[in-house]
């Protein structure tokens, strides 16, 4: 037994003196860095009490905006950040001053897990200049922002409504299909191809995607504090998130190697064959980004960007149609009189579509599934507002503190798609209305994003009506929320009942 206690004894002593010089070093870089004003934090776990004060992650966020203003510090485990709120705040530093602040800070755990540093939304500097550069302009060549990419969204939207039809108006969750759809415009985009809603290559991606975005929003402390993945055993579930994103990184190589295998320069079917293709050009070069590393990272971060948050604004989409009767008929009978019922939305029927691209954007502010834009960092030291802000130190913007802004929106707790629409009819773009983040590090896939919303929650309500399951309600009390990589709803049923049969009846 005395090997035992004696271990012990010296992990106990050793985390005491880790945790007293985290301390000292965190006080005196606070003081000699001049941060903003924020609460009291506890060495190594930082402010998570006031995190965790409240479910609902935008209460503690708007109390801590309330008392410190709209710069402050908050410790994110160890981490100090500085969290950003208020438009005018946001537009100063990123809109502004982008430039200064277009870097991104150290990796935390979910990001070493899942890309190693080396996807298009952790990396920074020249290397983030040249990667945006390639996809945009490759992107746009295989359709992104264009009409020539509407038709495969569109065969998308045709089989997602087919397997909404096959529920024959039993109750069901809407993530599952909607997030293999969205997921397929990707892979058309990155693959060249589409992947049945039942293959089990595709789900298992899915699925483990999904695995590592509940990982990264319910282990905050392991995720900024890498260290403790060296724990024994696996109590944060570390090794196993690991094990599962493994697979799908194996997945995307051989998806690699398949395109590898087949390569031929005179026939650039997709993305992959495009990197490839440069790959092969600058394969003498040296500190290239054009490594298989690099493109199995850029596949998982478009995966993950452009699959998660479309599919998870349509899941509360289909929250709002199903709880809104009038909502939802009026958005009908905008698309019955403008479209009619025989062939499906298109992009050209959205400028006369007013009230359903309004239902789109309140969904967007009221939802606001990104709480934060993805951290910051300044690629040199700064000074906002009198603050002495160093290098490469994390900081936040709090989307929601624009979007549930009572001083821009007057009553932005209330659901009100007309608040987007003005007196003569047209539709209203605020300024202020940034859901997809706004300055130099944007939404990539904005575009992409706002099209599929359009086309998919449009053809949607055409097509069915969704309600409750019978004799049940469904409130917001009821879904909200689950606060992580997005604000998401909890799982909850609806209920889609075919207008062409309700006529036919």
């Amino acid at each position: 037994m005395y090997p035992v206690h004696f271990g012990l004894d010296i992990l106990s002593t050793s985390l005491g003196l880790f945790l007293i010089c985290l301390a000292i070093l965190f006080f005196r870089h606070r003081n000699q860095w001049k941060l903003p004003p924020g609460p009291a934090w506890i060495p190594l776990v930082g402010n998570i009490r006031e995190l965790t004060s409240d479910p609902d992650l935008r209460i503690p966020l708007k109390r801590l905006q309330k008392k410190y203003g709209d710069i402050y510090t908050l410790y994110i485990g160890p981490v100090p950040t500085i969290v950003v709120c208020g438009y005018d705040a946001i537009r100063e530093i990123f809109i502004k001053r982008g430039i200064e602040f277009s870097d991104r800070p150290a990796l935390g755990l979910p990001g070493i897990i899942l890309n190693g540093g080396k996807g298009i939304t952790t990396v920074s500097g020249d290397i983030w200049k040249k990667q945006r550069k390639f996809i945009i302009a490759t992107l746009r060549h295989f359709g992104l922002g264009r009409s020539k990419l509407e038709d495969k969204i569109q065969t998308e939207v045709k089989l997602f409504l087919s397997e909404i039809e096959n529920l024959n108006q039993e109750p069901f969750k809407m993530m599952k299909p909607i997030q293999t759809s969205v997921g397929n415009v990707i892979s058309h985009l990155v693959f060249g191809g589409h992947f049945r809603h039942n293959d089990p290559r595709f789900k298992l991606m899915m699925d483990s995607l999904e695995s590592f975005l509940q990982f990264a929003s319910t282990r905050s402390l392991v995720s900024f504090i890498p260290i403790l993945r060296f724990v024994p055993g696996d109590f944060f579930g570390i090794k196993n998130i690991a094990k599962q994103m493994q697979v799908i990184k194996d997945f995307m190589n051989e998806l690699i190697e398949e395109h590898e295998k087949k390569f031929h320069e005179g026939n650039i079917a997709d993305f992959i064959d495009a990197f490839i293709s440069e790959m092969k050009k600058q394969s003498n070069g040296e500190n290239t980004m054009f490594t298989k590393e690099y493109l199995a990272a850029i596949i998982m971060d478009l995966f993950l960007a452009g699959t998660e948050t479309t599919s998870t604004t349509i899941t509360w989409a289909s929250f709002y149609l199903a709880t809104r009767p009038d909502i939802q008929s009026r958005i009908f009978a905008e698309i019955k009189a403008n479209v009619g019922t025989e062939q499906l939305p298109s992009m050209q029927d959205k400028q006369s579509l007013v009230y359903t691209e309004a239902f789109i954007m309140e969904v967007l502010r009221m939802s606001n599934i990104a709480i934060f834009s993805s951290p910051h960092a300044p690629e040199a030291d700064v000074w906002i507002r009198g603050f002495h802000i160093p290098k490469g130190m994390q900081i936040m913007p709090d989307i929601n503190s624009v979007l549930s802004d009572p001083s821009i929106w007057g009553d932005p707790e209330n659901f009100r798609p007309e608040r987007f629409v003005s007196e003569e009819g047209t539709l209203l773009k605020p300024e202020e209305f940034i859901p997809f983040f706004t300055g130099r590090r944007n939404c990539l896939g904005e575009s992409l994003a706002r099209m599929e919303l359009f086309l998919f929650i449009s053809a949607l309500v055409q097509r069915f009506e969704l309600m409750p399951p019978e004799g049940e309600t469904l409130e917001i009390k009821d879904v909200d929320g689950i606060f992580g990589v997005t604000h998401a709803p909890k799982p909850f049923f609806i209920r889609a009942i075919s207008r062409h049969a309700k006529e036919m009846n």
